[in-house]
């Protein structure tokens, strides 16, 4: 009997000990903010689309390469830009985008449909850009972290299952988010990091840290 009761002690601090470790694993994980448009100078679309609902988050690079002596800010009006002149988009193809220091913008308003170059249908998707060139350089840790509490936010809000939330070369044929963004996702990684967020959320037990907006004022014209 004995035996049994210093048996189930040391059961009962195992347990323990796990469960405070795992706490103490998703109090260190860092915090965000989302960045409204009207704070990077976002501009109303020409005309809008039919709603959507959101069903699935997909991740999406920008496809060109991106640094750190180049203004985020600069790049995103630069994007809604191009895509209202060249590709006659109401906006930005994306919902939201992630600088290299893992602040993220809202972009597109996430009631309409995202748009896309490929032959994959985006409505229903979130559609979120890490910006930079992912077959050439590689994210940085505020990135992953910042596109995980991200789709974690997201994935509580619309009730999307962790296994919609994909890439976007799961749906087209492209290299899109690159090889070096994709890996997170096929080695568990960021859906790993995404079930803390998600834990951590329903606690309510952390105070977001404020984004930090890097400015630069060199003339670099984005392609």
């Amino acid at each position: 009997m004995f035996k049994r009761f210093i048996l189930f002690v040391f059961f009962f601090l195992f347990l323990f000990s796990q469960h405070f470790h795992l706490l103490a694993q998703q109090r260190t994980l860092p915090q965000f903010k989302i960045i409204p448009r009207k704070a990077w100078g976002w501009t109303p679309p020409p005309f809008t689309l039919k709603p959507q609902k959101i069903k699935r988050i997909t991740i999406h690079h920008g496809g060109i390469l991106f640094t750190k002596d180049e203004d985020p800010v600069k790049y995103i009006r630069h994007l809604q830009e191009w895509s209202r002149a060249k590709k006659h988009w109401m906006d930005i193809p994306y919902h939201y985008m992630i600088d290299l220091d893992g602040n993220i913008y809202e972009a597109r308003e996430l009631k309409y449909p995202g748009d896309t170059n490929t032959t994959y249908n985006p409505r229903g998707h979130a559609l979120i850009c890490v910006m930079g060139n992912y077959e050439i350089q590689k994210p940085t840790q505020r990135q992953i972290d910042a596109l995980a509490w991200l789709c974690a936010r997201l994935a509580l809000k619309y009730h999307v299952p962790l296994d919609s939330i994909k890439a976007h070369k799961d749906y087209a044929e492209t290299q899109c988010p690159g090889k070096n963004l994709y890996k997170y996702l096929q080695d568990g990684t960021l859906k790993k990091e995404i079930k803390a967020y998600e834990r951590l959320d329903k606690q309510e037990s952390v105070v977001p840290q404020k984004p930090v907006l890097r400015t630069n004022n060199k003339n670099k014209t984005d392609k």
